[in-house]
């Protein structure tokens, strides 16, 4: 009679969690659609239609949207996609319970986690750092839910899981630190879960790798097919802009009397760059023309030139500009300069109308925007509250889990961590949404050691 009982509470728990996050991802999506759009949500959607690159980033996000109906079908697709993947990863690790029950006051924390505003908020944005998120977090969720899983349903999780691993790479560079450990563990997963001998497991492991990097090699055909990519090196052009932010650093950071020879930039230059530099964005000097055109008369050749002489001019200023610009995008400064979410539609105006769009901020988006801003000195859209997460939840999966558990929670605790630190030499603006998949990875995993793992000493039998 009691198991019976538990049974039924079970059974009515599931439901109504499983009805909560489906009303709240069904509600969201009214809400935002058809999107809050910025201008790189813009100029996306532009690529989209037009299908060729106007800019110099990866193009696979234009493309995805374009696939889903361009426009504002597209965007409020993407819209849809996000909730429902988002909302259905919450409710799925707060329902699938594991071997031995957690205490209540995890579930309770698991829900309050899950309920944080900042994935009602972003949900709606098209953004391709959402997409990131989005897709790293469905690859995440199927790789620890397989954990406890047998038969098909392991086999159907972990093919989902590496499905969703092969566009990481394709929607942001810096994505490939995420697929590339999610790989290695999906794989080794799906390897364990054949009963046969080592070098069979082994065929199993580098055939699913082969298929990641394969699909991958595919869908960026597509996409440029879609959508044809600048001539511009990607990879040039990023460069470029972060070896000149680290220059425009070292010269404001350089010591008094530092002429900055190294630079080969006139004192007017110079000047200019020590008045207008900011931690927070590079935008503040990317504005003045007069910085703008020394810059823009260096080669690629000479920018690493450049920047690899003041390196070792002053090394004590690149750390300096480089902490001090970390420590903005993480949130532990103010905020003021900083993009914590968006709302409305904004964009290039040839663009708005090439898109039959209105460059506007309705009702509803206003409503959206002052509870944002309500929320600007809250942690909620500060990233080193997702990185204290992230730390927690590591230490305790080294602590907490073993076997298959620690393999794919580690993975993913290592793939957050990765993309994290790729953002100490390369960040150029403090705008929370750069380390969002980060925010997204570090919920899922502490979702699941709310959920699944006993975390107290004295819960553990």
């Amino acid at each position: 009679m009691h198991d019976y009982q538990a049974r039924l509470r079970m059974r009515l728990y599931r439901r109504l969690t499983i009805g909560l996050f489906a009303t709240i991802a069904v509600t969201l999506a009214a809400i935002h659609a058809p999107g809050q759009m910025s201008v790189d949500s813009v100029t996306a959607l532009y690529e989209g239609v037009t299908g060729t690159a106007v800019g110099w980033g990866p193009t696979f996000f234009a493309a995805f949207l374009a696939w889903l109906g361009g426009s504002l079908v597209g965007t409020s697709m993407f819209i849809a996609i996000n909730c429902y993947a988002i909302y259905g990863c919450f409710a799925a690790l707060l329902t699938s319970g594991g071997c031995k029950p957690v205490p209540r006051w995890q579930l309770l924390a698991a829900f309050v986690l899950a309920l944080n505003p900042l994935f009602m908020f972003y949900v709606g944005i098209i953004w391709k750092d959402v997409m990131l998120a989005t897709f790293a977090m469905v690859a995440a969720t199927f790789m620890l839910l397989a954990v406890d899983r047998k038969g098909r349903g392991r086999y159907l999780l972990l093919a989902g899981a590496l499905l969703a691993i092969t566009s990481l790479t394709l929607i942001r560079q810096q994505g490939f630190l995420v697929a590339t450990p999610f790989a290695v563990v999906a794989a080794w997963l799906m390897a364990r879960t054949w009963r046969s001998t080592l070098p069979g497991r082994a065929i199993v492991f580098f055939t699913c790798i082969g298929f990641v990097a394969g699909t991958c090699l595919i869908l960026e055909s597509l996409s440029n097919q879609t959508v044809k990519p600048a001539a511009t090196s990607q990879v040039s052009v990023g460069l470029s802009t972060v070896r000149a932010y680290d220059i425009a650093g070292i010269i404001n950071y350089a010591k008094l009397g530092d002429a900055a020879g190294w630079a080969d930039a006139p004192a007017a230059v110079q000047a200019k760059i020590k008045s207008s530099y900011s931690p927070e964005r590079i935008d503040t000097i990317w504005h003045e023309p007069v910085i703008r055109n020394y810059f823009n008369s260096l080669s690629p050749s000479q920018y690493s030139l450049i920047w690899e002489r003041g390196i070792e001019h002053d090394p004590k200023a690149y750390l300096e500009h480089r902490i001090s610009a970390f420590m903005s995008l993480l949130g532990l400064r103010s905020i003021e300069r900083c993009v914590p979410a968006y709302w409305g539609i904004a964009g290039i105006p040839e663009q708005v109308a090439a898109l039959s769009l209105r460059e506007e901020m309705d009702a509803r988006a206003r409503v959206i925007g002052r509870t944002s801003l309500e929320l600007h000195e809250t942690p909620v859209f500060r990233n080193w509250f997702y990185v204290l997460i992230l730390l927690v939840s590591t230490a305790f999966v080294v602590l907490r889990t073993h076997g298959e558990q620690r393999w794919a929670a580690g993975g993913i605790a290592i793939a957050a961590w990765l993309y994290l630190f790729s953002f100490i030499p390369t960040t150029i603006a403090c705008d929370f949404r750069y380390l969002y998949p980060v925010a997204g990875l570090s919920t899922v995993l502490c979702l699941f050691l709310l959920t699944h793992v006993p975390l107290a000493r004295r819960d553990i039998a």
